[in-house]
C-alpha cells in the first residue's frame, strides 16, 4: 500500500520518500542525500531539526501540549512578546491560528468588520491560499475555476501599476491586499515607490492595507519583513509557514483599534496559540535573531 491509496490524487507527487532531515539536507529511505530546496514549501525556515527548535519542543512536551486561548499560558505569552518585538511598529496585537490561509481569512473578517465595507482588491499574480475566502483573493484561474462562484466583490489590478490600482478603487473598497514580493506566480518584486503609493492611497480613501508576508517575511529578503525595503507599514500583516520552524502556526498581526472591533466569539481557533507551536515559535525567532547576531559578530 502507498499514501496515494488513502490521500487521493490531490498533490503533485515526486517518487521520493523522505525519512529524515538535518539543516538544509534530507535523506530518503534508501539513505540517498538531497539538498532540500523545497523545505516544506517554505516551512523549514531555520533548517530541519534546528537545535533550538528541537530542544524547545522537547521541553514543552514535558509540560503541556495544548492550552486553549480561553486560558492563559506563559509559553504563549513569551512568544507573543517576541513576535511583537520584531513586528512593524503599530501592529501591536496578534490573532494566532495554524496556517497562512487561516491568517488571510482572519484578515478578511477583521477588515470587513472594521471598515463596514465588503469590497476587496488584490493584485494580478497574487497567491493568498485555497480556502474559500483566501482563494477568492488568489489570482490564478486554475485554482479558482472549479469552485466558482467565490466570495463576491473581489477585484484584481496589475501588480506594480498604481494608476490602474487607483482606478479599481471605489466607495465600497474595504482593503487592498499585497504581497510585497510575489512568490507563487514567479518572484515579482514591487517596483520602487509602488508600496508607498498604495499606503498613501489607502490613507486618502480610508482603506486598510494588508500585507501578506507569509512567503516573503521572516528574514528571507535580508530584512525581517519585505515591506521594510520600502519603509511601508501595513494595517494588518499575515504570517505563517516558517514562523514556528516547521510546526503548524499562523498569525495575523493587527493594529489594536482594528482588533478591538471584534467581539468575543466572532473569531477563534481551537489549536491556535497552543504552547507546543508557541515554543517552536520562540526558538525560531531566537534562531533568526540571536544566531544571526552571533554569526555577524564572528565576522568582525
Amino acid at each position: 500500500m502507498t499514501e496515494d491509496e488513502f490521500m487521493g490524487n490531490i498533490y503533485q507527487r515526486f517518487p521520493v520518500t523522505i525519512e529524515r532531515g538535518l539543516g538544509a539536507h534530507v535523506w530518503d529511505i534508501n539513505g540517498k542525500e538531497y539538498v532540500d530546496c523545497m523545505v516544506g514549501y517554505g516551512v523549514a525556515l531555520v533548517g530541519h531539526r534546528n537545535p533550538r527548535v528541537v530542544k524547545a519542543l522537547q521541553d514543552q512536551l514535558e509540560k503541556i501540549i495544548t492550552v486553549h486561548s480561553s486560558l492563559y499560558n506563559k509559553t504563549r505569552e513569551e512568544f507573543l512578546e517576541k513576535l511583537i518585538k520584531i513586528s512593524p511598529k503599530g501592529l501591536s496585537q496578534v490573532y494566532l491560528n495554524n496556517s497562512g490561509t487561516e491568517s488571510v481569512e482572519a484578515a478578511i473578517k477583521f477588515a470587513r468588520k472594521f471598515t463596514g465595507k465588503s469590497g476587496m482588491l488584490a493584485l494580478n499574480g497574487s497567491y493568498h491560499g485555497k480556502s474559500l475566502g483566501s482563494l477568492s483573493l488568489t489570482f490564478n484561474p486554475k485554482y479558482r475555476k472549479s469552485f466558482e462562484p467565490l466570495v463576491e466583490k473581489v477585484s484584481f489590478s496589475p501588480f506594480g501599476d498604481i494608476d490602474a490600482l487607483r482606478s479599481n478603487v471605489n466607495s465600497d473598497t474595504g482593503f487592498i491586499i499585497v504581497e510585497p514580493i510575489q512568490g507563487e506566480s514567479g518572484i515579482h518584486v514591487a517596483p520602487d515607490g509602488f508600496l508607498q503609493e498604495i499606503r498613501k492611497l489607502c490613507d486618502e480613501k480610508g482603506i486598510l492595507l494588508i500585507f501578506d508576508e507569509i512567503q516573503s517575511g521572516l528574514g528571507r529578503t535580508g530584512k525581517m519583513w519585505a515591506g521594510e525595503h520600502w519603509k511601508t507599514t501595513p494595517d494588518i500583516m499575515c504570517l505563517a509557514k516558517g514562523i514556528a520552524g516547521g510546526v503548524p502556526m499562523g498569525a495575523t498581526l493587527v493594529r489594536s483599534d482594528i482588533l478591538a472591533c471584534i467581539s468575543k466569539g466572532e473569531q477563534s481557533s481551537t489549536f491556535g496559540g497552543n504552547p507546543f507551536s508557541c515554543a517552536a515559535g520562540i526558538a525560531t525567532i531566537d534562531a533568526l535573531t540571536q544566531d544571526r547576531l552571533v554569526e555577524n559578530a564572528s565576522k568582525l
